[in-house]
């Protein structure tokens, strides 16, 4: 939840600077003879909602904050492609300005994995006090306020009061969306590990990250045009971190396998779409450095407590600032001292489930 309410102070602040939301608002990109992405950079974070064509229907990856910013995008991709025929919505993960868009395609199957639900998101929207309560948290009252005092000034010319009165409509019109209510909608179809769609022309294979791992998301492989999309792509430069779900020595070593799968030559990949990067990506380096980083950290902390070191030496001995300085240079973001507390909190997570893992196996204990 801190995450998500983390996203939503972002995407609030950014709504200051957002115009009136409607299809000529949105930017279509052509990615593939099967691909598209749409998006609304105008409304701060970047979203990649994208868009795939078969012969069985269209197939939708992510579907923005609220339905009424998506029927726009919807809108917009209908024009591009000169058809309606919605097959899927698959959502990778649960994060509002990712599934908050499920109303906006009431009739059409939504793909998750099992552990994700909006049931928060429908929860909080049932009550008026829920209602204004997602409103201040994306800002939309606080956007309201200064966008009026802002059309007071008196030195403004016609263009600017028109962006600033445009500005307005849209923060209105959402705040009227939250506080009516909209429809809210859980996955209507789930699955553990993997899960495959045969479209006629095309073949999508959607792969669950697994629990802890971004935010236990999904990516799909669209198999014909060797693309990629969904968390995970688009060369960012975050150090990977493990997420508040429960998980356990064996989600960490399936992620490490995923990670390997992915940076192999042998598996064609032409291009990556990640679901908030602008630009495409074609590097495997953040898949290979990611499995780097867990792999080794499994390593050395494995190592330490067989050595009968304490938790505190090990955090000491393998800081990034120290033996792990090299994954640095590549993971360069969030700030050092951010990257550093998340890094002793990944040793903290993984250095008890070794112990766990340790203290239940016979031999460990024979040892």
């Amino acid at each position: 939840m801190r995450h998500v309410c983390t996203s939503l102070l972002l995407c609030g602040i950014a709504f200051v600077w957002v115009p009136a939301a409607d299809a000529q608002d949105v930017i279509v990109r052509r990615v593939t003879d099967h691909v598209i992405t749409c998006s609304m950079t105008n409304l701060g974070t970047h979203t990649n909602v994208t868009v795939i064509e078969t012969q069985k229907g269209l197939v939708v990856v992510e579907t923005e904050m609220t339905p009424g910013i998506m029927k726009a995008i919807k809108e917009a991709a209908e024009k591009e492609l000169g058809r309606n025929d919605w097959a899927y919505v698959i959502n990778t993960h649960n994060h509002l300005h990712h599934a908050g868009g499920n109303g906006a395609f009431p009739d059409t199957p939504i793909i998750g994995t099992e552990r994700m639900s909006m049931d928060g998101l429908k929860y909080m929207l049932s009550t008026d006090e829920g209602r204004r309560g997602y409103c201040e948290r994306l800002g939309i009252n606080s956007a309201i306020k200064l966008l009026r005092r802002n059309l007071a000034q008196a030195r403004l010319t016609a263009q600017q009061k028109e962006t600033l009165r445009r500005r307005l409509r849209l923060c209105y019109a959402i705040q009227k969306e939250i506080m009516t209510g909209f429809e809210v909608r859980n996955p209507t179809i789930t699955f553990r590990d993997r899960y495959e769609l045969d479209l006629g022309d095309v073949h999508l294979r959607l792969t669950d990250w697994g629990p802890g791992i971004h935010h236990s998301a999904l990516f799909v492989h669209v198999v014909q045009d060797n693309l990629l999309v969904g968390m995970g792509m688009g060369g960012g430069r975050w150090i990977p971190g493990l997420g508040d779900h429960k998980l356990s020595l064996e989600d960490i070593r399936r992620a490490i396998s995923i990670y390997d799968r992915l940076r192999d030559e042998d598996f064609p990949i032409d291009v990556m779409i990640g679901i908030h990067n602008p630009a495409w990506n074609r590097s495997r380096q953040g898949f290979h450095q990611s499995s780097l980083y867990f792999q080794t950290l499994l390593d050395d902390l494995t190592q330490a407590q067989q050595d009968g070191l304490s938790l505190e030496q090990a955090k000491a001995e393998f800081s990034l600032n120290k033996q792990y300085a090299h994954f640095c240079s590549y993971f360069t973001v969030p700030e050092p001292e951010r990257r550093e507390r998340q890094h002793q909190g990944t040793i903290d997570t993984i250095w008890e489930l070794l112990r766990k893992e340790g203290s239940s196996n016979p031999q460990e204990q024979n040892k």
